[in-house]
């Protein structure tokens, strides 16, 4: 065996190796934040809960939808919050049961032979090649299944391969459903679920070991490489802070060769894939991950092929080893456990919090954004009200008309039938109490609640006239003659006078008289006293009425986003301020 090939194994199994007593000595502090923002979350639950709880009915369908979805929105948030904060305590006891060694996690697609490559570094089939290697320094590692509560040890990684059976390091009918693990030195290395597998849960339960491991290797199947769940993944690890290597595995292809031994038998001999496509696949996936402002270095992405590499040691093949790039896998994994392993696994509990405040934000961003646009749809059923409103005003000052004229007229049919007169102050009473029922009827009919505002409010119409019969005075011209009696004047008066005659003269003038016309009730004037008021009224009064009226019938709804969207600004704050 070329010494070559077994170089890189070495140095890499001793450096895991003497890594060990490091990591053991490395004490993780779970940072005080933690409690910090456990706190901020309890109050947050707290708060929501609060305006869960209060109860907000209207008759308005539109309304009470608003309200309902604004109210299962918040609930949505409550348990995806309750979800998050479940995750990082669950993440806090991994962080510590696994904190005196160096944790890495293989994520990727099902398919992307991350249990071969398990297999590899774990070095049982080394061994069992009878390759003189480090590996034999160690006791033989075993597999820790972890399912579903349940631990049970293997000898080996279990993953269904593409074919669905033979595979190295695979049985035929197993599926990587659980979490898998083994510790090699300093090192223990996790296989999780693949991502597009059987069951969400198992995606979930891949997500939350890589959120919590101090390394991430990012298996991606060479032939299918750069899919868009593969970007997306990778994206989120960028975003979340964690350290990830990229590793597009299973670069190898067969190739049909005549048998040395017998010239008329085709083999197929396993070879890797030729530079070019391996070039081009990885150029792809820099290009499309800068679009992402995610730029590797060189030593973070590699083309693979453990199985080749399997091969090239069991025939001894040193170039083709090579080909196989594991050796400088276990180099990279070498220099960056030596390196910088120790700060990376005490960045590790800083950068888990820094995720689950990433994630909680992400929430609260997405409700405001919702409730923003809940506000908007508000606003609209406002506008939607205003013109209501107008219609509103429009329909019930017509009302307001025919009610006073309806009762000027009766008033004044009592007034000609009995004689009496009804005072100004007595009919603009009457008048208020048609006019406000008018308002509280309608308004009842239209808007929820508003008797509340309407019992409040009352109608005055001032400056009426009194309901009275009304007469006119008619003058006229009468002519008098009146004999005055008046002494004698000459011979023959006297002396008729003598014999009792009585002499006159006569007074001729004229006289102005009065006489008074019935005229009937003065109900017309009334009336248009009445319209001048109610005119008044409708211009004055009514309007900022029906305004108070439109917002109090909003105002428990809008009250509801304003106070959602406040605690949920107020929590963002916080958890920024939380960030280390």
């Amino acid at each position: 065996m070329s010494p070559e090939m077994i170089q890189p194994i070495n140095s890499f199994v001793d450096t895991m190796i003497s890594s060990k007593e490091m990591f053991e000595a490395v004490k993780v502090q779970i940072s005080q934040k933690d409690a910090a923002v456990t706190n901020c979350i309890e109050k947050l639950k707290k708060e929501i809960a609060s305006l869960l709880s209060e109860g907000i009915e209207t008759e308005d369908e539109e309304l009470q939808r608003l309200c309902d979805d604004t109210k299962k929105n918040l609930q949505v948030l409550l348990t995806g919050v309750t979800e998050d904060m479940r995750k990082t305590q669950k993440g806090t006891e991994f962080i510590k049961k696994y904190e005196q060694s160096f944790n890495v996690a293989v994520f990727g697609k099902v398919k992307a032979g991350k249990s071969y490559l398990g297999n590899f570094i774990m070095g049982n089939e080394i061994r069992d090649l009878g390759i003189e290697t480090s590996y034999n320094k160690l006791p033989r590692p075993t597999v820790e299944v972890h399912d579903r509560g349940n631990i049970s040890v293997e000898e080996k990684m279990a993953e269904i391969t593409e074919e669905g059976q033979d595979g190295f390091g695979v049985a035929a009918n197993e599926a990587t459903s659980a979490i898998q693990l083994f510790r090699l030195g300093g090192l223990t290395w996790f296989d999780t679920p693949g991502i597009g597998s059987l069951t969400w849960d198992n995606e979930m339960l891949a997500k939350e070991y890589v959120d919590n491991a101090d390394l991430v290797v990012f298996a991606c199947n060479s032939d299918a490489a750069g899919t868009r769940q593969d970007f997306t993944e990778m994206r989120t690890l960028h975003e979340k802070g964690k350290p990830f290597l990229l590793l597009l595995t299973q670069s190898d292809t067969l190739e049909e060769d005549c048998d040395e031994n017998d010239p008329n038998k085709i083999i197929s001999i396993l070879v890797a894939k030729n530079s070019k496509d391996r070039s081009d696949t990885e150029n792809y996936m820099v290009r499309e991950l800068k679009k992402d402002g995610i730029y590797l270095k060189e030593k973070e992405l590699l083309t693979i092929s453990a199985k080749l590499a399997m091969t090239a040691l069991e025939e001894g093949n040193r170039e083709r080893f090579g080909e196989s790039n594991m050796d400088k896998f276990l180099q990279v994994l070498t220099d960056i456990t030596k390196t910088e392993g120790a700060k990376m696994k005490k960045e590790t509990p800083n950068k888990r919090i820094n995720a689950t405040i990433g994630e909680i934000l992400k929430r609260l961003d997405e409700t405001i954004h919702t409730f923003q646009t809940y506000e908007k749809d508000l606003k609209e059923k406002q506008k939607s009200m205003s013109t209501r409103g107008d219609l509103l005003l429009s329909q019930m000052y017509q009302d307001c008309l025919n009610r006073a004229d309806t009762l000027i007229r009766q008033k004044a049919v009592q007034v000609e039938e009995t004689g009496s007169s009804i005072t100004a102050d007595e009919l603009g009473t009457m008048l208020s109490e048609e006019i406000h029922k008018v308002l509280l009827n309608t308004c009842a009919d239209e808007f929820t609640n508003s008797l509340q505002i309407l019992s409040d409010y009352t109608v005055h119409l001032e400056g009426m006239s009194d309901i009275k019969q009304k007469k006119d005075v008619i003058s006229y011209t009468v002519k008098t003659v009146e004999r005055i009696p008046r002494d004698p004047e000459g011979l023959f008066e006297h002396i008729g006078h003598f014999f009792g005659r009585q002499y006159y003269s006569i007074h001729r003038d004229t006289e102005e008289r009065f006489t008074e016309i019935d005229l009937g009730v003065n109900e017309q004037q009334v009336m248009s006293i009445a319209h001048g008021q109610l005119n008044r009224l409708f211009q004055e009064e009514v309007p900022g009425l029906m305004k108070k009226i439109s917002e109090h019938y909003l105002q428990q709804i809008s009250k509801l986003f304003q106070a959602s969207v406040e605690i949920l600004k107020k929590t963002q704050t916080e958890l920024e301020g939380l960030k280390c």
